[in-house]
């Protein structure tokens, strides 16, 4: 009976979109997969983007919880486990990515002494990834940071969509979006980031410069409504294609989750990273901090952020790249 890798990973876009891409060449090439996520995460409203067989368990967060909800969470974890053995009939060996979606299938891979590998996007490890890296055969890291925190490392950086390898026509895109250069891309991640938003409005209401604003569906609509006069802005709640608005900027000014700062990295796009201040383990900004000590990027520390701080770094920026 041939072998079925269990994919899981989720909740946000930085533990989705890895576990989407490595899914997606196994299934290329004709390796069996199953996709495994929760039905409380990113992957659920996105689940189209999925060609490959999957399967949403009901498991909740744990970390930052009040006391009951943790309860509440390691009894979701135990009833997906259940039902996640349930309807697993193959033989399989076990692929996490982190998130509270990776814990049944690290469990069952425990239970039933099946390999188990896990892939470590940021420089300091989830509580989830520390955990099951004690069972781990193989501990695949992003960042250099993070080798140190596992028994059995290895670092091979960050899986990636395709798209983003790809070439494009830089001013076709910029004709297809409606910006010219230069253009400051500002994108605060899956879930969007309020103080990006805010100092993004401050800094298109106060220069000329082209915009495209991932705002995040929870404050769409205020910042589209403040900045509808600006043609030159674009507000998007999300983007599928982010890779396009990329290709398409001059500086991007995001925050620091790995997955967005190896896409950055791929689609030649100089950053300033603002790390989220409250990210667990402050794993944002030691993301950051590798980038920049690497000549990747630039950081600033959201206590520290003002648009004079802002400006200084992207006239910097766009002088070292002539537009």
């Amino acid at each position: 009976m041939e072998k079925t890798i269990l994919i899981a990973g989720g909740g946000t876009g930085g533990h989705f979109f890895p576990a989407l891409s490595f899914l997606n060449t196994l299934w290329e090439n004709h390796i069996n997969t199953l996709y495994i996520g929760t039905t409380n995460g990113i992957e659920y409203r996105l689940q189209d983007m999925i060609s490959t067989p999957k399967i949403f368990l009901n498991t909740k967060g744990f970390v930052g919880k009040s006391p009951l909800d943790k309860l509440k969470s390691l009894y979701s974890i135990a009833n997906a486990t259940k039902e996640l053995n349930s309807r697993v009939k193959d033989d399989f060996a076990g692929f996490v990515f982190g998130g509270y979606a990776s814990v049944p299938v690290g469990i069952l891979s425990f239970l039933k002494a099946k390999k188990l590998f896990l892939h470590e996007q940021n420089s300091i490890p989830s509580l989830t990834n520390r955990i099951l890296s004690k069972k781990a055969d193989i501990c695949f890291t992003t960042f250099y940071h993070s080798k140190k925190f596992f028994k059995n490392p290895l670092r091979v950086g960050m899986p990636l969509r395709k798209e983003f390898l790809m070439d494009f026509d830089k001013k076709t895109l910029q004709s297809e979006i409606g910006i010219e250069s230069p253009c400051i891309l500002v994108m605060g991640g899956s879930q969007g980031a309020k103080a990006l938003n805010d100092i993004a409005t401050e800094l298109f209401k106060k220069t000329n410069y082209y915009g495209i604003i991932i705002t995040g569906e929870k404050n769409y609509q205020e910042v589209y409504d403040n900045l509808k006069s600006l043609k030159r802005v674009k507000v998007y709640p999300f983007s599928k294609e982010v890779y396009k608005l990329m290709k398409a900027s001059d500086v991007a000014i995001s925050r620091a989750g790995a997955g967005t700062i190896y896409e950055l990295g791929a689609s030649k796009l100089p950053a300033i990273f603002i790390p989220y201040p409250y990210a667990a383990y402050n794993h944002q900004y030691f993301n950051a901090l590798e980038i920049k000590e690497l000549g990747g990027g630039e950081l600033i520390n959201q206590s520290d952020l003002s648009l004079d701080r802002l400006l200084t770094h992207i006239e910097k920026i766009l002088k070292d790249r002539e537009i």
